[in-house]
This record gives structure tokens, sequence and C-alpha cells, in this order.
């Protein structure tokens, strides 16, 4: 049966504590009264010995009849609540003195005598010298030594036992000691029941103590095998509230500080595993990303890597004769081959910036030259298309970027812009300042970007259209491009369908800033 350990506990004490108390009562019914059987016969010896001091020299009823001497041995007497005689086994009694307690010479003494053996043993009846006509009946003997020995008495009529001391002074007087033997059982009896009575409240006692006691040894060992089970759930909330020194105080730090332990190694572990899994995730986004890559350059120089190879085995053949079409062919190998030009250096710009090996290099310049010079770029292309331009640039502007990079920014987003300018075909470029910000935005007449592609545009080679995008001749990298740019500079950037069209916009750090 699994007990618990504070029924245990409590068994434990109280069995011990109930043996305890049957072995000292047995203890004091069968040893108590020889104990003090033993205790009295040391009593009788040194009171037989003070007497024997007394009463050196002293042989004769007149060396008796001193008072002083009489009130020594009666304070002896009284001391040890026993009864004094002194005589001679001729038959004279010294103490006490005639008519001194009401009877005459009510005693006997007896002669020591050594047998053959030269062992003490109790003389035939007619070596007893009586005092008195009272009739008691003797006990075997003890010898004490050889003119000493104790022996038992019974009186007859009273039916008491008295335990008696004689001795045999050199001057040949007898000294003869003795104590009543029912003071030695009832003390015997006295203590027997004081202990049983004791012992009866000491278990009870004991008892309570030792359920409160196992109690409390026993609640801090529930609490840690709670908290254990706890940890086990891996719950590492709890904490043992135990504030002991001894070993169970020490057990409970210890179960904290490995709860502690625990609880820091799992959340770091579980820090790490979602580390690796967002690493897991990443790497299978870039594998993704990877064979997409792959797909996409292929399909993007399959086509000018076609005509080339077409137009080119055209002239080899001398398919056309005259000179407006080798003009014609050599205009297309040339267009195809820019284009494949342009693909190459937007992929190497694009992989530099991700990839930091092309850092972004920022320095302080005034932002409206580049719009300036871009504006000029394109004023050719504009007129060609038909593309009416407006202008919101606020006053001189300083920022702190890479020039090189925010020019290539505004060249792809007014590509961009040209490309999809539809209706009434406006190009509207603003540049404001935002709180700690430049915003550039390019807007354009035409339709609106599905809501569906907003987010994916900025993704390498995506294409809302791939028809229209290849006769435009976009590979699909210039957005990429703008993001990778404004990450590598920390700001913002985006796209939104607004009323006649859509809105590209970038954010540039002011000068200030920084």
């Amino acid at each position: 049966m699994n007990m618990p350990i504070r029924l245990k506990l409590f068994i434990y004490m109280t069995v011990s504590i109930i043996l305890f108390a049957i072995l000292l009562y047995g203890s004091n019914t069968f040893f108590a009264e020889k104990y003090y059987t033993s205790y009295k016969k040391s009593i009788l010896i040194e009171s037989s010995k003070k007497l024997a001091d007394l009463i050196v020299g002293k042989s004769t009823s007149t060396d008796f009849n001193d008072e002083n001497l009489i009130y020594e041995i009666s304070t002896i007497e009284k001391s040890i609540g026993g009864t004094i005689f002194i005589g001679t086994m001729d038959g004279k009694l010294f103490y006490p003195q005639q008519n001194d307690r009401g009877f005459q010479r009510p005693v006997f003494l007896i002669e020591p005598t050594l047998n053959n053996k030269n062992k003490p043993n109790m003389p035939p009846n007619s070596l007893l010298r009586s005092f008195g006509q009272s009739q008691r009946r003797t006990a075997d003997r003890e010898q004490y030594d050889e003119n000493s020995f104790f022996f038992i008495t019974q009186d007859t009529n009273f039916k008491i036992n008295t335990l008696r001391y004689q001795t045999k002074l050199e001057n040949g007087v007898l000294i003869l000691v003795w104590v009543p033997m029912s003071g030695i059982s009832e003390s015997a009896a006295i203590s027997n029941k004081f202990t049983a009575i004791i012992g009866l409240i000491i278990i009870l006692i004991t008892g309570i103590w030792a359920l409160y006691i196992s109690g409390r040894f026993t609640h801090p060992i529930a609490e840690m095998n709670r908290i254990t089970k706890k940890m086990a759930e891996l719950d590492f909330s709890q904490v043992l509230k135990i504030d002991r020194k001894d070993e169970i105080g020490q057990l409970s730090q210890s179960i904290n500080h490995l709860s502690y332990n625990l609880d820091d190694a799992i959340n770091e572990l579980n820090g790490r595993n979602k580390l690796l899994e967002q690493d897991i995730e990443r790497e299978r986004k870039l594998d993704h990303m990877r064979r997409e890559f792959v797909s996409h350059v292929s399909h993007e120089l399959k086509t000018p890597i076609f005509l080339i190879q077409g137009y080119a085995d055209g002239l080899k053949s001398n398919v056309v004769s005259d000179e407006e079409k080798k003009n014609f062919y050599c205009d297309i190998i040339i267009e195809e081959s820019e284009k494949m030009d342009n693909l190459v250096k937007d992929l190497l710009d694009l992989s530099q910036i991700e990839s930091g090996i092309f850092p972004v290099n920022k320095t302080d310049f005034n932002i409206n030259f580049i719009i300036n010079d871009t504006i000029s770029k394109y004023e050719p292309v504009l007129g060609k298309k038909n593309i009416h331009l407006e202008v919101d640039m606020a006053e001189v502007l300083e920022v702190n970027a890479d020039p090189l990079r925010i020019e290539q920014i505004m060249l792809n987003l007014m590509n961009n812009a040209i490309d999809h300018a539809e209706g009434n075909k406006v190009i509207r470029l603003s540049v404001k300042p935002t709180s700690e910000k430049i915003r550039v935005s390019v807007f354009n007449s035409g339709s609106p970007i599905p809501n569906h592609a907003l987010d994916k545009i900025w993704s390498s080679f995506y294409k809302i259209d791939q028809a229209r995008t290849r006769g435009f001749g976009g590979t699909g990298l210039g957005l990429s491009i703008v993001r990778a740019i404004q990450e590598a500079h920390g700001n913002g950037y985006g796209v939104s369908n607004v009323e006649g069209g859509v809105e590209f916009w970038f954010d540039i750090s002011l000068r200030d800033s920084l």
C-alpha cells in the first residue's frame, strides 16, 4: 500500500513512544521494588555505621544513660523511618530503654554463625534470643560480611514484613535496624500507577505532537513534489516559498534554481528553434526565389538571344539584299543586345545592393539637382510620346543619401511611369518635406494596379502583364532595385492607386535629422 510519508512518520513516532512507555512500565514493575530494596539496604548499612560511631566504647546500660546519646540515636531512627534496637545476645537491651515504647523488649537477635563451607546460614531456632513475646517468622538471610547480615521477618499478628539489618560490634554489642517492607512495595505500586498515567498522557501528547511535526516536515516535501510535477509539464511559473536554513530549505532553493535555469534554457531553445524555423522558411523562400530567378532570367534572355541569332543568321545567309533591310536587321540586333545588357546590369545592381557588396555611400546634397537632371534626360522621350509632365517641387532641399542610388530610383520610376502612362498621358513629379523626411512621388495617369498585385510588384521579375511589359522593354527588375535601395537606406517606399492613375513614392532623409 502506498502510504503517505506523513502517516508513516506519525506511526513511527507514536509506536516509538508506546514502546518506550511499555518498556518503562515493565522496568518499573519488575525492577523498581528490587531497586528500592537495594536502596533501603544501603540506608540501613549507613545508619548502622553512624550508630557504631556513636556507641564506640559503650557496652553497659550505664553507658547508654546519656540523654544526648539517646537523642542522636532517636534522630537517626526517625530519619530512616524505621526502628533501632541495641543490645547483646544474653538479653540485655540498651536501646530503647524499658518502658520507652510501651512494650517490654519485643525483639529477638540472631547470633551469626558459619557453616562448614564458610558461608553464612540461618541458625536453628534454638540460637534465637528473644527480647519479647511477639511471634515472628524469619526468612532466609543474606550475609553482608562476617558480622553483619540482612533478613526479612513477618509479624504474625499484623502481617507486616520488615527488612532488617543486624551487625555485631567488636565489644559484642549488637545493632538491629529495620524498616517496614510495606513502604517499599507501596512506593513501587505508586510508581507503577504514576508511570502508567504519565505514559498514557505522554502517548496522547506525543501523538498530537507527532501529527503536527509530521505535517510540518512533509508539507515542504509535498510542495516540492507539486512543483516538480509542474516542471515535468514544462510549467516553470511556480516557485517554492520555503524559508528554512536546513537541508530542506537548501533543497527548495536548488529546485527553484533548477526551475529558473530550465526555464531560461527552454526559452532560449525555443527562441533558437523559432530562429531556425525562420531560417528554414527563409531558405525555402530563397530556394524558391532562386528557381524563379533562373526561370525569369532564362525567359528574359531567351527572346533577345533568339532574335539576335535569327537576324544574325539572316544577315549571314544574305536573306536580304537591300541596304535598308540590312540596317533594320542590325538595329534589331543592337536593340536586343542593349536589352540584354540592361538586364545584366540590373541583375548586378540588385545582387550587389541586396548582398551588401556595394554599400550605400551617403552624403549631403541638393535633391533638386537630381530632379532637374532627370527631367532634362527625359524631355525628348516625353515629347516624343506626347506625355505631359507636371512638377511640384519645393524650395532647395538638402538631403542625406547616396546620390547615385537616388538617381537610379528616379530613373526607374520615370521609366515605369512613361511605360504605363495612358489616357491623357500625364506624369506628375512631386517633392515635398514631411517631418524629418523628403517624400518624392511620381504619378502617372492610367489604369490602377490590381489590389492583389500592390505588394508583389516589388518582387524581382514580377509583371502584371507579361506581353505588355515586354513590348515596353521592361525586365521586371526596376521596382525590385527601388525596394533594395530604399531598404539599404532605411527609408520607406510604396505605391497606391489614386484618382486617375497610380502614384509611386519614396522617402529621403533630411540632412538635419542625422
